[in-house]
C-alpha cells in the first residue's frame, strides 16, 4: 500500500513551512495531553506518552504525506525539543529529538515517501525521542527528583524513582518503538481509505 506521490518537495517551500508550523502544533498539543496524565501517578508518566504516541502516529503519517520532503522530521522534532526545554525538562531532549528527526527523514526518504514500512519505521525511530526527558533517572540525578518532590510532592518522587529503573525505562522505550510502529500502520491504512480519497492528502 502506498500513500501520496513520491515526488519530493522542498522542506523550505512556503507551503511547508505552514504544515511545519500546524503538524508541530498538533503534535505537542497530544503529547501534552498525554503528559497531563502523569499528574495521576508515576505510572502514567509513562503510559501518558504511550497514549500520545498512539494518537501522533495519524497526526504524523498525515504530515509525511503532506510534505514528502526531507528536514521534515528534523524540524518536528528541533522545535518539540526546545519546547521541552522551555517546559522544565532535560537539555538534552532536542538533541535527541533532533537527531532522531534526522534519522526518521532518512528512512521515510528512503522509501520515497510512499512506502508503507518506511513510513511505520521513520515514525518509530523519530518516537523513541520520548526518552531523553526522563535520562537524568538512568544516571540518578538527585537534582531531578529533588525537583519532582518540588512540584509533585516527595512521595510521587519516591514512587517514580522506584518505578523508572534501567530496566523498565529501557522496556518501555522498546514499547514505545513498537507501538509506534503498529499505531503508523494503521495510521497509513486509515489515511488512504478516508483522506486520501476526500482530497486531504
Amino acid at each position: 500500500m502506498i500513500v501520496g506521490s513520491a515526488t519530493h518537495n522542498r522542506i523550505t517551500s512556503p507551503r511547508n513551512l505552514i504544515n511545519v508550523g500546524v503538524f508541530t502544533a498538533v503534535y505537542f498539543v497530544v503529547l501534552f495531553a498525554g503528559g497531563m496524565l502523569g499528574i495521576l501517578n508515576p505510572v502514567m508518566v509513562l503510559l501518558g506518552a504511550l497514549a500520545g504516541t498512539v494518537v501522533n502516529a495519524m497526526v504524523c503519517m498525515l504530515y509525511v504525506a503532506k510534505t514528502r520532503a526531507l528536514g521534515a522530521y528534523t524540524l518536528l522534532g528541533l522545535v518539540i525539543g526546545l519546547l521541552m526545554v522551555a517546559t522544565g525538562h532535560a537539555w538534552v531532549t532536542p538533541i535527541l529529538s533532533t537527531g532522531l528527526g534526522l534519522l526518521a527523514d532518512l528512512v521515510t526518504r528512503a522509501g520515497g515517501y510512499t512506502r508503507t514500512s518506511t513510513n511505520a519505521l521513520g515514525f518509530a525511530v523519530f518516537s523513541v525521542w520520548c526518552v531523553g526527558p526522563v535520562l537524568p533517572v538512568l544516571r540518578g540525578s538527585e537534582e531531578y527528583f529533588a525537583d519532582m518532590a518540588r512540584r509533585m510532592g516527595q512521595d510521587y518522587a519516591d514512587t517514580f524513582r522506584e518505578l523508572a529503573t534501567p530496566a523498565v525505562i529501557g522496556g518501555w522505550v522498546v514499547l514505545v518503538f513498537l507501538v509506534a510502529f503498529g499505531c503508523a500502520l494503521v495510521g497509513v491504512r486509515v489515511l488512504h481509505k478516508h483522506f486520501e480519497r476526500a482530497g486531504v492528502a
